[in-house]
C-alpha cells in the first residue's frame, strides 16, 4: 500500500502532538494517541482510533504474535468500523474513510481470521461486498453472483498480484497473457438483466447476492437501450449484463449550476450525483439528471434452445463480450485496452494518471483482467472477489490552500467538532471550503496552525480531508500564525463543554435538552429521508424552530419563497387575497420511520 514519505515539508506523519505549554481558555483532555503503548496490547486496542493513520497502523501490526482475548477485541473493533465503513460508502453514498484506510482495516481482519478461524463467520464483513439495504426499494437475488473488486494502492501489490495469477495458472512468464485495462468509473454499479432482448430489471450490487430493484429508474437512462439491437438469432434468451452508472462531467457541472440558481446544495462529486439519482423515489426526478452508463461485465447469459448449434453458446473472452455488447447497442467504454504484458498495464497506469481530467467522467483507478473466460473459471474467486481481476487505485489528488480558521460545530449528540475554513480550492471535481478536523486532538497531531498553508485532498476522492501543513511556507511567517483554542462553553447555548467520560477525544455540550445547535440538528435528521421524510422540513425551517426569534430572518422568503407574504399593520384589516387559481394542497400522509436512522 502507497504511503507518504517522511518529508522535511511536511508534517502529518508524526505521531507525537506539538503543545506550546497550554493556552488559556482551553478544555485539557489528557494526553491521547498510541505513542508509548504496546502494539496489539488492550491499552493499544483501547486507544485506537477510527481514523485514516491509525487504520496504516494494523498493517504493521504482528498479529502472529497475539494472545487470543486480545484478538478477539482487536476484531471486534476493527469489524464495526468496517460495517459502518461499508453502510457509508454502499447504502449512504457518503463514504467515511479513504480507500487505503477501509483496505487497511479489511486486510486486518482477514489476517486475524486466519490466524484465529474461531472468528471467521459468515457474517463477518470480509465476506461481505456492500452494507444491508435502504428500504426504498425492494431486494431481489441477482441470478448469479454479483462480485466487487479487491484493490491495490502501489505498483508493487500489482506485481504481487500479477506473477501470482501467473502461478496460479502455471503460465510461462515469457508467453504473453492477455489481459484486458479498463478505466475504472467513479459510479454506481448495476445489474442490467435482459430476456429474450428486452430489458427486465435493474439491479444495484447490494451485497452480491441480493440488489436493490431500481428498473423504474434505470429505464429513464437514455444510453441504457431497452431492447437489445440485431437479428432475433443473434439475441440472447436471457443475459445480466453488468455495469456503471455515472454522470459525465459536464452533465454533474450542468446539474450543480441548476442546483446553485434553485437554492439547493450542490452535490459533492459525481459519483455521489449518479448514486443519488439513481435511487430516487420518483424517477421523474432520475430522468432530469442525464445519467450515461458503461457495460464492463457479463453475468449469466443463455442462448436458449435451437442457437447452440449457431456458435452462439460460448463467449470465449472478456473482449468478445463487449463486441457482443456493441452490436447489441449497449455502450462499453471507449478506454479500455487489451494487453499482453505487465508493462503495457503499467503504460495504462501512467498515461491515464496524467489525463484523469481529460476523459468524460470521474475515474479512481485501473482496472486489470484476465481476459479469457475459462482462464478467469480456473483462478476462480473469495467470498467477496474474484482472483482474476484487479483494481489498482490512483493516489487522492493532493493541493495547497490557506487555513483561514479553525471553527467549531456542534452535531445533535452534542459532540463538538473543529472544522477547517480553507480558502475554496478546486480538488477532485468540487470547490472545498471547509472539512472536519474531528476532535481536538485531531489538530494537534495534524500540527496546523491558522494562517498555514495546508495540504488538501479528497479521501477516496469523496471526503474532503486536510492532510498536514506545508511547514517550507511557514519561514517568515511565524507571527501571523496561531494555535487553535478549543472553547470552554458551547458557541449555540453556552454550557461549559467537558468530554463525556474520562478518556474521551470528542468534547461534547452536555446541554441537550435546550441546546439549539443540537436541537436543529435533530430536527433536520429527524425530518431527512431515512427518518420521517418530511418534505419542506430542512435547515432553514430547523434553524427557524430553534432559534429565538430576534436571531431568524426577517422575510417569509427564507422558508417558503412561492408563497405570497400578507403585511398587516397594527389597527389595519388585512387587503383582500385570493389564492393563486389550480392551487392545491398536497395530500396527508401518515409518515414511515425507517429503522436506519438514529434519532437521538
Amino acid at each position: 500500500m502507497t504511503r507518504q514519505d517522511d518529508s522535511e515539508q511536511l508534517a502529518w506523519d508524526f505521531d507525537a502532538p506539538h503543545t506550546d505549554g497550554g493556552e488559556s481558555g482551553a478544555v485539557v483532555v489528557g494526553e491521547g494517541g498510541l505513542a508509548g503503548l504496546a502494539p496489539g496490547s488492550d491499552a493499544w486496542i483501547a486507544a485506537l482510533q477510527p481514523t485514516d493513520a491509525d487504520a496504516m497502523r494494523l498493517d504493521r501490526l504482528d498479529i502472529a504474535a497475539m494472545e487470543a482475548p486480545e484478538a478477539a477485541r482487536l476484531w471486534a473493533r476493527v469489524a464495526a468500523w468496517v460495517e459502518s465503513d461499508q453502510i457509508a460508502y454502499y447504502i449512504d453514498d457518503a463514504p467515511v474513510s479513504s480507500d487505503a484506510a477501509y483496505d487497511a482495516r479489511l486486510r486486518c481482519l482477514q489476517s486475524l481470521e486466519a490466524q484465529f478461524p474461531s472468528l471467521d463467520s459468515p457474517q463477518s464483513p470480509t465476506h461481505r461486498v456492500g452494507g444491508t439495504f435502504s428500504n426504498d426499494f425492494a431486494s431481489v437475488r441477482h441470478p448469479s453472483r454479483m462480485m466487487s473488486l479487491d484493490d491495490v494502492f502501489s505498483i508493487e501489490e500489482l506485481r504481487e498480484w500479477y506473477d501470482g495469477v501467473l502461478r496460479a495458472l502455471d503460465w510461462p512468464e515469457s508467453k504473453p497473457l492477455p489481459m484486458t485495462c479498463e478505466v475504472k468509473i467513479d459510479g454506481l454499479a448495476l445489474n442490467l438483466i435482459y430476456r429474450n432482448g428486452v430489458l427486465e430489471q435493474g439491479l444495484t450490487r447490494g451485497d452480491g447476492v441480493t440488489g436493490e430493484d431500481i428498473t423504474l429508474n434505470v429505464r429513464t437512462i437514455s444510453t441504457i437501450p431497452q431492447n437489445l439491437s440485431g437479428p432475433d438469432e443473434d439475441i440472447p434468451e436471457f443475459v445480466e449484463v453488468r455495469g456503471e452508472v455515472f454522470m459525465r462531467w459536464d452533465d454533474f457541472h450542468t446539474l450543480n449550476n441548476e442546483n446553485e440558481d434553485a437554492g439547493r446544495a450542490p452535490f459533492a462529486n459525481p459519483r455521489n450525483a449518479a448514486a443519488g439519482s439513481l435511487r430516487q423515489k420518483d424517477p421523474r426526478v432520475t430522468a432530469t439528471r442525464r445519467l450515461s452508463f458503461y457495460a464492463h461485465g457479463i453475468g449469466s447469459l443463455r442462448w436458449g434452445a435451437g442457437r447452440a448449434n449457431d456458435g452462439h453458446d460460448v463467449v470465449n473472452d472478456q473482449s468478445e463480450a463487449y463486441e457482443l455488447y456493441r452490436k447489441w447497442g449497449v455502450p462499453v467504454s471507449p478506454h479500455n485496452r487489451e494487453v499482453t504484458s505487465f508493462q503495457q498495464i503499467l503504460d495504462m497506469i501512467e498515461y491515464y494518471g496524467e489525463h484523469r481530467g481529460d476523459i468524460e467522467h470521474a475515474l479512481d483507478g485501473i482496472v486489470v483482467k484476465v481476459d479469457d473466460l475459462g482462464l478467469q473459471r480456473s483462478l476462480g474467486a473469495t467470498s467477496r472477489a474474484p482472483r482474476w481481476a484487479i483494481a489498482y487505485k490512483y493516489p487522492p489528488e493532493e493541493v495547497n490552500t490557506e487555513l483561514l480558521d479553525i471553527t467549531v460545530q456542534v452535531g445533535r449528540t452534542g459532540r463538538v467538532t473543529p472544522v477547517a475554513v480553507l480558502k475554496p480550492v478546486y480538488v477532485a471535481g468540487s470547490t472545498v471550503s471547509r472539512t472536519t478536523l474531528h476532535n481536538p486532538f485531531e489538530v494537534e497531531r495534524k500540527g496546523v496552525l491558522i494562517g498555514d498553508t495546508v495540504v488538501v485532498r479528497k479521501a477516496g476522492d469523496v471526503i474532503p480531508e486536510l492532510v498536514g501543513p506545508v511547514l517550507e511556507r511557514r519561514k517568515g511567517r511565524e507571527d501571523e500564525l496561531r494555535r487553535f483554542v478549543m472553547p470552554m462553553r458551547c458557541p449555540s447555548c453556552g454550557a461549559r463543554l467537558a468530554p463525556a467520560k474520562e478518556g474521551d477525544k470528542d468534547i461534547r455540550c452536555p446541554n441537550v435538552e435546550s441546546c439549539p445547535a443540537q436541537l436543529t440538528e435533530r430536527i433536520i435528521n429527524l425530518a431527512s429521508r431515512k427518518a420521517f421524510d418530511i418534505e419542506h422540513l430542512g435547515d432553514q425551517s430547523a434553524v427557524a424552530l430553534t432559534n429565538p426569534e430576534e436571531n431568524r430572518p426577517d422575510s417569509v422568503e427564507t422558508y417558503a419563497p412561492n408563497i405570497t407574504e400578507i403585511i398587516v399593520k397594527p389597527g389595519e384589516e388585512p387587503d383582500p387575497y385570493e389564492p393563486l387559481a389550480g392551487l392545491s394542497l398536497p395530500e396527508p400522509q401518515t409518515p414511515v420511520l425507517s429503522s436506519e436512522a438514529g434519532l437521538f
